[in-house]
């Protein structure tokens, strides 16, 4: 074993090597036990300002970094220091890349804590430097400063060394032989000096035991919930839930939801915030199931709230229901989430992938993440596992999506090692089974086969469901979807990664029969490729030449220009590709089923698996293309790459909501906090698919008055005239100056979010305030997170921030919307649903609209203690009738109507009230 390491880290004045600089450097030296033998530490003087958010998020002020000297003149001490020792760090990739921007060259041999930790700690949610310390009970200093990152990274590598030196050896040699083809020096510190990757091996592991599920039982006739056994349960709520409070609104849905229970019916509940609407259709809904032994199913939309109810608010539940007698051991009352069958893994695929042997560097990069996992995790869920986007692709291959294991009575399923029997069982027992919209929605696409039997079912979070039953009873073929199911096929190495797909597996069978084979499969993929680019390109060309979000209706009109007639002989050329493609790799599968080879079945369902993806894009892009049927929306769109797109989505998704869905079960609850606009339902209803609902309207028990100022800022210019967004700008920098921060400005528009975050980023940093805009500074969570640990922030987002953020406390005390959110008039599928409607604005733009302002109105007041300010910047909300409609369907707040300046001091003395 290398008898000493280097632990490095950097602070620098941001993320982009070719523009940042470096403003700290820490190293240490240390041994293979962690005794720290010399440490490096510099103030680095980058040559340019360190921007205010660094500042406080490093601890390095300007101040510090001009006294501080040049990096050139301590490169020659960086080297030296380092030497030919191993360099290790937390994402050290990261760190290396700017030093040798710089010309500082240390050694090439380098491991990466976080990739370490990632394989030998895989139950960890997230891999960063403090949480991985933490799980390794190593202490830390003040981080992001240098040399105490340096410390935490070399106490959490010798911490992850003796979580390697811990597992058995089979694994742990086993484990290093997966990483060996991808990360040769992190092989070598996995395994210790004495591993041979020539030897060892052969480990398969064991899983964890499956639990047992005994089955439901229902009851007939069915026992009714009574009030006094809601009554019951609510008295004994505080024994499940901390600081619980007595809310009517709480108690009127759940009386509601236990009415509908007892007789039967469909309703649209809307339940303000803090209503508390997860427990008031919990209680009933659970004490229902326990005491007729009947399935309820949950649907939601987000992955957030199917975390809270999993992991908080169902076992708060179970607590309740044994304070209250309803249930006398904590297994009488049993839950289950149940995903999709290409989020579970299937053990035949992986097994046999690992018998083939270890040609594929996919398999093997992946498995590197797997092997320890899979003694530990209990349902096989890929999002334990945090894969990245690259990852994906490749789990595909061993997930349980094509597979008919379940019907074959495979030796996994057999022996209770199938992932999916094991989510399917728990989901029979389930007493309350939760699931997602999009799941939904694909059990009634696929006839019913996925989710077990239920006649009730609650739909939380209902106002996404029209949305996504548009994703899903649509489709879509595009260049990039094309380019991952070919690399299913073949994948040529690149710069990111190394050759790929099942042309990988066939060239690791015998040379003299499988080599022309392999050669036949690339080139077809090649030439496919070759051809599918200009189909792509030429649906491209039906767009205008500019646009951030372009796309056309595909029209009688336009199926009759030149334009579309080099669409259809483009896809001529690409329909011949494709059909080359499915030949040549069904011969490769009927060679290899019929091969005297050992895993001859497992390598033919690889091949077998990536045709079937092949042959479903072939079929789908020939069906969109000839969809003419009056009930179809067709569209060309523009991807990312600028290629186009062709997209379908249903023009109505009500009438098949009721006929599939809806109608055929017994009970029926949807609720959201935004249902109704103008006080009226009648409009969600239609979108959703009910048929003459029951309909109850509760508002938030929250005091608004005292909580929320509404302000209309009179002197911003009308979004239609020169100088909006400048004006904009102007009062997001005063309104977030005058929150200190603690901010969020929602848009409509992406291009109008970034010229707004341009203009107002440098006077906001200016006064040491952080700018942060959505799709350019990181992902939604991360900016969230940001603004929940640095008040000091302002975060600029559309579309996701506009729901479903739930920051409570003073981290958000200042909410702007700088638009009214009606539709895009020019999207196909909002042009061609408000035309069903005599009046399309009024019937169908109109309370769209207002049903998006309240949700993003709804982000400001997320507790009872809460308080803030909301600001509108569309002058329409008062010059315009319409505008008493948005107004009128938000709570009761305290009002002002004034010029930015008052506005911005009002704002002051409310939140320093």
């Amino acid at each position: 074993m290398t008898s000493t390491y280097v632990a490095l880290d950097l602070e620098t004045t941001g993320l982009d090597p070719e523009r940042d600089r470096i403003i700290e450097v820490g190293a240490v030296r240390f041994d293979p036990d962690g005794n720290e033998l010399d440490t490096l530490s510099y103030i680095v003087n980058p040559g340019r300002e360190v921007p205010a958010f660094i500042e406080r998020f490093t601890g390095v002020t300007n101040e510090m970094t001009i006294r501080a000297p040049k990096l050139a003149s301590i490169r020659l001490d960086i080297e030296r220091f380092v030497g030919d020792a191993v360099v290790v760090g937390h994402n050290i990739g990261f760190d290396l890349h700017f030093l040798a921007r710089e010309g500082i060259r240390v050694s090439p041999k380098a491991v990466d804590t976080a990739g370490l930790a990632r394989y030998l700690l895989p139950a960890l949610q997230g891999h960063g430097l403090m949480e991985v310390a933490g799980a390794l009970g190593v202490e830390a200093g003040d981080h992001h400063r240098a040399l105490n990152d340096a410390r935490t990274a070399a106490a959490v590598f010798v911490g992850l060394l003796r979580n390697a030196e811990g597992l058995p050896e089979s694994q742990r040699f086993q484990l290093a032989r997966f990483v060996s083809m991808h990360e040769p020096l992190l092989a070598q510190v996995i395994a210790g000096d004495e591993w041979d990757k020539r030897s060892g091996g052969g480990h398969i592991p064991v899983l964890r035991p499956a639990r047992e599920h005994p089955p439901l039982e229902p009851r007939e006739p069915r026992i009714p919930i009574l009030v006094e056994d809601l009554r019951r349960a609510f008295e004994a709520a505080p024994a499940g839930f901390e600081r619980f409070e007595q809310r009517p609104e709480q108690l009127e849905m759940a009386e509601a939801v236990r009415s509908a229970f007892h007789r039967g019916g469909h309703w649209l509940i809307e339940a303000g915030t803090g209503v508390g609407k997860s427990l008031a259709y919990l209680l009933p809904a659970a004490l229902h199931a326990i005491q007729n032994g009947e399935r309820v199913v949950i649907s939601t939309n987000t992955i957030a709230l199917q975390e809270q109810l999993l992991s908080k608010d169902i076992p708060a539940l179970r607590e309740v229901l044994l304070s209250a007698g309803a249930i006398k051991a904590p297994d009488e009352f049993r839950a289950a989430l149940l995903k999709g069958r290409s989020n579970y893994l299937c053990m035949k695929r992986w097994v046999g992938n690992y018998a083939a042997g270890l040609g594929d560097p996919d398999f093997a990069r992946l498995s590197s993440a797997m092997l320890v996992w899979l003694s530990e995790t209990e349902t096989g869920d890929r999002s334990e596992l945090n894969l990245d986007p690259s990852e994906w692709v490749t789990w595909q291959r061993f997930s349980a999506q094509d597979t008919d294991c379940l019907a074959r009575q495979d030796r996994h399923v057999r022996e209770g090692n199938c992932f999916l029997l094991r989510a399917r069982q728990a989901a029979e027992s389930a007493h309350i089974l939760v699931v997602n919209h999009a799941l939904l929605l694909a059990d009634l696409v696929a006839g019913g086969s996925a989710i077990p039997d239920f006649d009730h079912l609650i739909i939380d979070e209902a106002h996404n469901l029209e949305d996504a039953a548009t994703n899903q009873f649509g489709g879509s073929v595009s260049m990039r979807k094309t380019v991952d199911v070919l690399d299913g096929i073949y994948r040529r190495p690149g710069r990111d990664h190394r050759e790929g797909g099942v042309v990988t597996l066939v060239r690791a069978l015998p040379e003299a029969a499988f080599g022309p084979v392999a050669k036949s499969l690339e080139e077809a993929v090649a030439r496919c490729t070759e051809k599918a680019r200009p189909f792509f390109d030429a649906l491209a060309m039906l767009l205008p030449p500019t646009g951030e979000d372009d796309r056309v209706l595909i029209t009688g009109g336009i199926r009759h220009s030149d334009v579309w007639g080099r669409v259809e002989s483009a896809w001529h050329d690409f329909e011949i590709g494709l059909r080359d493609v499915e030949a040549r790799v069904s011969t490769a599968r009927k060679l290899i089923s019929e091969a005297a080879i050992e895993s001859a079945e497992v390598l033919a369902g690889e091949v077998d698996s990536a045709l079937r993806k092949v042959s479903d894009l072939h079929l789908q892009a020939a069906q969109l293309l000839g969809a003419t049927a009056d009930d179809l929306i067709l569209w060309a769109g523009r991807d990312r790459d600028t290629t186009g797109t062709l997209n379908v989505a249903p023009l109505e998704v009500g009438p098949r909501l009721w006929e599939e869905l809806l109608s055929r079960r017994r009970v029926v609850i949807a609720t959201s906090a935004t249902l109704s606009a103008n006080n009226d339902m009648s409009f969600a209803s239609k979108r959703l698919g009910f048929e003459d609902p029951q309909v109850l309207q509760l508002g938030s028990p929250f005091d608004y008055p005292n909580a929320t100022l509404l302000c209309a800022v009179e002197d911003v210019p009308d979004p239609s005239e020169r100088g909006y967004l400048e004006g904009v700008a102007r009062a997001v920098v005063e309104l977030t100056l005058a929150s200190d921060g603690r901010a969020l400005a929602l848009f409509t528009s992406n291009a109008a979010l970034r010229r707004v975050a341009d203009l107002v980023r440098p006077e906001l940093e200016a006064a040491g305030i952080i700018a942060l805009a959505q799709g350019v500074d990181g992902s939604p969570k991360q900016l969230t997170d940001q603004l929940r640990n640095n008040p000091r922030t302002l975060v600029l987002g559309t579309s996701s921030f506009w729901e479903g953020v739930d920051i409570r406390g003073d981290a958000l005390s200042m909410l702007m919307i700088a638009r009214l959110p009606f539709g895009v008039p020019s999207d196909p599928v909002f042009k061609a649903r408000s035309e069903q409607y005599d009046d399309p604005f009024g019937q169908y733009s109109l309370p769209a609209a207002v049903l998006k302002f309240r949700q993003g109105f709804g982000r400001l007041i997320r507790d009872k203690d809460d308080r803030g300010v909301v600001a509108l910047l569309d002058r329409r909300i008062w010059e315009k009738r319409y505008g008493k409609q948005f107004v009128d369907s938000l709570p009761d707040c305290t009002r002002l109507k004034a010029p930015m300046d008052v506005v911005a001091r009002h704002a002051i003395e409310w939140l320093e009230r």
